[in-house]
């Protein structure tokens, strides 16, 4: 099986290679996607995930919800998170953002039970709202190419992310608040729900509850 080492230096040659292409212009996030894309699906086979079992579904179709994050992923049919993806460079801890924007989204976004924020140099992982990793890669994701590299800590992360599972509140005020922190995000949640054909498989984070 292929190792860290060398899927973070295929991500790093595949990113470079569309991020400082001359023959194309766009939005540098969106360079992104693809390398990402492959990224993700080869750290879930690592983490051991049966090939093609995960999958990111893009919702640039929903773009007039403001505040919807860029990719739903599931595991198995069933929903497990969604990644939020920002331009080389803008940050990936979104409490750090100076954008109007971008912090107006986090509000929002933070309310999400499963999140990961990237700029290619390095991943956040927030589950309701709460930081549970933060791993920088070494070597910039604009100029390292295939000599970009990243901790072990970063297959942690991922395998957090997609293990995923709903944890039952323990009192009536852990259950409050977690109700008042995904209220703001409701309609972002339904909304990509609604996309999941499997949706009714993450029934114990269901839009009901909020």
């Amino acid at each position: 099986m292929t190792g860290l080492a060398e899927i973070i230096s295929e991500f790093g040659a595949s990113a470079k290679g569309k991020l400082v292409n001359a023959a194309v212009t766009g939005a540098p996030e969106d360079q992104l996607r693809a390398p990402l894309e492959a990224l993700v699906r080869r750290l879930a086979e690592l983490a051991g995930h049966s090939t093609n079992t995960v999958e990111l579904v893009g919702e640039t179709t929903l773009a007039h919800l403001s505040s919807r994050p860029d990719y739903a992923v599931s595991v198995s049919n069933a929903l497990a998170g969604f990644i939020e993806v920002k331009a080389p460079g803008k940050g990936y801890d979104p409490r750090r953002f100076t954008d109007e924007h971008d912090k107006r989204q986090w509000q929002k976004l933070k309310t999400l039970p499963n999140l990961i924020y990237t700029d290619g140099n390095g991943f956040t992982l927030w589950q309701d709202g709460e930081l549970k990793a933060s791993v920088a890669l070494e070597g910039g994701i604009e100029k390292a190419g295939a000599k970009l590299a990243a901790p072990a800590t970063l297959l942690g992360l991922f395998t957090d992310f997609l293990g995923w599972a709903p944890i039952a509140p323990r009192s009536a005020k852990q259950l409050a608040g977690i109700a008042a922190r995904r209220r703001v995000g409701g309609q972002v949640y339904q909304a990509a729900c609604a996309m999941d054909p499997m949706r009714d498989t993450f029934h114990s984070v269901s839009v009901a509850s909020r």
